[in-house]
């Protein structure tokens, strides 16, 4: 869960989530709980190959994804055999 809440925080436009210049903060648990279950997802059914949420609005409370799009193929092989972790920017 550091990974995700790191992720967040990371990104340039991160100050806009926190209550920027007077405006009400998002509910960031959300967004970071949204990436944690799509993380999951990914992990327990590897055919998963691609994964687009467009648009995903984050209010004071909550969150909603307006569009997803989820491809499905053969799992990759994959190479790395430990657990993963999202990658910094």
């Amino acid at each position: 869960d550091r990974d995700a809440a790191a992720l967040i925080r990371s990104i340039r436009t991160a100050p806009l989530l926190f209550g920027w210049r007077g405006s009400d903060p998002v509910d960031t648990r959300a967004l970071e709980e949204l990436l944690l279950r799509l993380s999951r997802l990914v992990d327990d059914h590897p055919e998963v190959v691609g994964v687009s949420l467009e648009p995903v609005v984050v209010a004071t409370e909550g969150l909603s994804v307006l569009s997803a799009t989820v491809r499905v193929a053969h799992p990759p092989a994959r190479s790395d055999l430990g657990p993963r972790t999202l990658p910094s920017y």
